[in-house]
């Protein structure tokens, strides 16, 4: 990226140079300029600076050479460059150990050279060297868009750039998933860039600040890695991370000559994801459509559920069983990123289709079919199960979805609701238990729970027995004038019931976990039995008290 002091010493005109220290540098010592001066040096010489200077200011004083040396050496100087002649005849050895010391190379020149003639070649080569950068980043253009209309993968571009730059490149999405990198590639830069974008995720979600575009990473304790976000309209898609950089930060020059590399590359890339992304959405429409379909049980042709399935790669003559995802808290994760470019809408359609994905990769990493569909602010989704262990089947992949999904938004809360039936070609049948279980489950239990409708056989229950209108005069009688005693005294004798009754009438254990007074306690039972009429002695009183409240609690209107 850069021309070096070798590039320079290997000009015409510097073939009489000679080098006293730091031979071995002429390597690795970059140049950015060229420049003329005497003492004093002060801020006059630049970092990456070819020096040089006839040596009229120290001709007579050895002290005052080396203060300059030290001078150059402090300003970072690439090089120095000494015409010998009337000024300097030679260069003590003292000097010459202290520019070596300090990795400065001197560099003996000839009197009869110009300088103006050196510095017209230095500059000549640097504008050779920037005219072949620019026309080397041209040619890597036109070969990314090549392969990216062409329909090339990820990996093919990868290796591209790496052969153009002679560094190791990963190309990933938002999402951590590395979608293309070049061969023997370095494990320790994959490793260490997961762990640093798994951190990021963990810190602030899916959703990245963006004005930082570029991140260092140190990895293999001795090497750096560039990572550069990939954006469309302000909105990172994902990342392109570059490797094999020493731990000296980039000059100014060599940031903005990565930039336009770079940037050629991350166009080329967006459009390759924005591509996909299109294609995506078409295939995301069809299959939502028809694992809807799935779900109502409104295809009623054999042959076109076959060939509609065929046709969408999935696979319906499996075993299934369904399960419902509820997401909360989607409008108050997104207000939390208020440096979002994007609205709310394009924000919330973006992260279904991530969790569809996600729900994807994590049915693949479990060796399982997926059927997934996103429909009125609810996941259908129908995994591959078998006849044994398959709640815990579908618990363990509820479990891995649910970390990943956090992982990119981790203010969400997600409720999930298990069918009970499952098997072969039983998708209504399974869909309208999940949606019992969950729509249970979020009623009694609030957001964040997981629900299994065989579990739900009391709430069953309840629900036909509310739609009896005796039964609900009855309970209105009995529960009617505690209410109001709790309305009025702001004694929550319900609970105190239902502890009660939990613990089998154990007057003790009630007390201890209600955290009261054993006399407070059955001074409060024996109100109950006042405002009720019911006998807590009493089995059939004890029923009815207990029904009454569970229907109170399941939501009959008193």
């Amino acid at each position: 990226m850069s021309i070096y002091l070798k590039d320079i010493q290997s000009l015409s005109i510097l073939n009489k140079a000679k080098v006293h220290s730091g031979n071995h540098l002429l390597a690795i010592k970059k140049v950015e300029w060229i420049s003329v001066i005497e003492a004093p040096v002060e801020s006059f010489v630049r970092q990456n600076e070819y020096v040089l200077t006839t040596g009229v200011s120290f001709s007579e004083n050895v002290q005052s050479f080396q203060q300059f040396v030290e001078d150059i050496i402090t300003s970072n100087a690439a090089a120095l460059a000494i015409a010998f002649g009337p000024y300097v005849k030679e260069i003590p050895q003292s000097i010459i150990e202290l520019a070596e010391n300090h990795q400065l190379p001197l560099i003996e020149l000839a009197w009869t050279t110009r300088f103006a003639d050196i510095i017209k070649e230095v500059i000549n080569l640097m504008q050779r060297h920037k005219h072949e950068y620019v026309e080397r980043i041209e040619l890597i253009r036109r070969a990314l868009l090549d392969y990216i209309l062409n329909g090339q993968s990820l990996s093919v571009v990868a290796q591209h750039v790496s052969d153009s730059i002679q560094s190791d490149v990963i190309i990933a999405d938002k999402k951590g998933m590395i979608r293309g990198y070049n061969k023997k590639l370095n494990p320790m830069l994959e490793k260490a860039w997961q762990q640093s974008l798994n951190k990021s995720l963990l810190e602030d979600g899916l959703e990245q600040e963006t004005e930082n575009q570029f991140q260092w990473i140190l990895y293999d304790r001795k090497y750096y890695a560039l990572q550069l976000s990939i954006q469309l309209t302000g909105h990172v898609q994902g990342y392109v991370v570059i490797g094999d950089f020493s731990e000296e930060p980039l000059t100014p020059t060599e940031e903005k000559k990565w930039k336009m590399l770079l940037e050629h590359v991350t166009t080329a890339i967006a459009i390759y994801f924005l591509h996909e992304q299109a294609a995506k959405e078409a295939e995301w429409r069809l299959r939502d459509d028809f694992v809807w379909e799935l779900s109502q049980g409104s295809i009623h042709s054999t042959d076109l559920l076959r060939s509609r399935a065929k046709s969408l790669n999935y696979q319906i003559h499996l075993p299934y069983i369904c399960l419902i995802l509820h997401v909360s808290n989607l409008k108050e994760s997104y207000d939390l990123h208020p440096h979002l470019p994007i609205s709310f809408d394009h924000w919330h359609h973006e992260c279904i289709r991530h969790i569809e994905e996600e729900a994807e990769r994590t049915a693949k990493s479990m060796a399982i079919k997926l059927l997934v569909t996103y429909q009125h602010k609810e996941f259908v989704l129908f995994i591959e199960t078998s006849e044994h262990n398959v709640i815990s089947h579908a618990n363990t992949f509820i479990n891995r979805l649910k970390k990943r999904i956090q992982m990119l938004y981790p203010y969400v809360l997600l409720t999930w609701g298990i069918a009970n039936q499952f098997g072969y070609s039983c998708f209504n049948e399974s869909y309208l238990e999940a949606k019992r279980a969950i729509d249970i489950g979020r009623k009694r239990r609030g957001e964040g729970t997981t629900s299994v409708y065989a579990d739900t056989k009391v709430d069953r229950v309840l629900e036909l027995l509310l739609l009896n209108k005796d039964l609900q005069e009855i309970a209105y009688s009995v529960l009617s004038s505690l209410l109001r005693y709790e309305q009025n005294r702001q004694i929550d004798l319900i609970h105190t019931f239902t502890t009660y009754h939990a613990n089998h009438g154990n007057v003790s254990q009630t007390a201890r976990q209600l955290n009261l007074h054993r006399q407070s306690l059955l001074y409060r039972l024996r109100k109950i039995e006042t405002l009720t009429n019911c006998q807590l002695s009493n089995a059939d009183d004890l029923f009815l008290l207990d029904l009454s409240i569970r229907l109170w609690l399941y939501g009959m209107e008193i």
